[in-house]
């Protein structure tokens, strides 16, 4: 496992959000590739990786996979152990788990517990998992460290800290990695069939509402003028209730299409056209 620092420049887009100095934690799956979490190189200047011999070496290039929430960092003249990847042996709620971490340069730390879920997971800034990893361990250190099985393997990378009971912390399978780790591993950019459509808001749902806490600055929702605290009521004429249903509808549109979208607004409905943009190129 590796210490991971990344700085990232004050004008990119997911500085005002994420800051412009990230520190995690990132495992080896090849001598010369650190697999982490892609939120905290998202956009790094620069960025370099200690492992357990104290020595920083410098990230060369950042492979971004924006869809499974993890990056791929080439670290060139390194040689990393690798770990073992877990491949298609999934694990299941009930399977104990142990999560190791890191709070810094050398000190590194490990947690034990269970995962307690398995299945569908949507966060408020466009992102979602059909099968995503929840743990009982609350983490001891930083993101992006491996969450090991019990034969030792890496079965997914820790990315997110959780508030709901019995749920401490999300990890995203390994799985994901595997499928798309020719075009990391490579530097490719997602083929353009494969993109859709990027609003650029943070939808948040409530029991009957999706409420918009925010858009991000320059971003699809900014410019067509969508508002924080607009109540979203339909997607091209459909009504959606839920995240998944949300995101759903919006995958199923492209970079440059335009999304329809009727929100309230101070008790009058408003119809927002969305040009949808391209999340891979506005985060470049």
């Amino acid at each position: 496992m590796t210490f991971l620092r990344a700085v990232i420049p004050a004008e990119h887009p997911s500085a005002p959000l994420l800051g412009e100095e990230r520190a995690g934690a990132g495992v080896a799956v090849a001598p010369d590739r650190v697999l982490t979490t892609h939120y905290l190189v998202l956009g790094a200047r620069s960025a370099d990786v200690t492992g357990l011999d104290g020595k920083p070496r410098e990230v060369s290039r950042v492979s971004l996979d924006h869809d499974s929430g993890l990056a791929l960092l080439t670290v060139d003249g390194a040689d990393f152990e690798p770990a073992r990847l877990a491949g298609d042996e999934e694990l299941r709620a009930g399977d104990p788990v142990f999560l190791l971490t890191c709070t810094g340069e050398q000190e590194r730390r490990g947690a034990t517990g269970h995962v307690s879920f398995v299945g569908p997971f949507e966060a408020f800034w466009e992102y979602m998992l059909d099968r995503a990893l929840m743990t009982t361990i609350l983490n001891p250190g930083l993101a992006g460290g491996p969450l090991l099985d019990v034969r030792g393997r890496v079965a997914g990378i820790v990315s997110l800290g959780l508030a709901a009971v019995g749920r401490y912390s999300l990890a995203i399978p390994t799985r994901l990695f595997l499928d798309q780790r020719e075009r990391l591993e490579s530097g490719q950019p997602v083929p353009e069939p494969e993109r859709y459509a990027w609003i650029g808001f943070y939808p948040q749902a409530n029991d009957d509402a999706i409420a918009i806490s925010g858009v991000v600055p320059g971003g699809p929702a900014d410019a067509a003028g969508l508002q924080r605290g607009d109540l979203l009521v339909s997607v091209d004429g459909h009504a959606v209730q839920g995240l998944r249903p949300l995101y759903v509808a919006l995958r199923r549109k492209k970079p440059a299409e335009v999304v329809t979208m009727q929100v309230l607004r101070e008790e009058r409905i408003h119809v927002v056209e969305v040009v949808a943009g391209d999340r891979d190129e506005f985060f470049k």
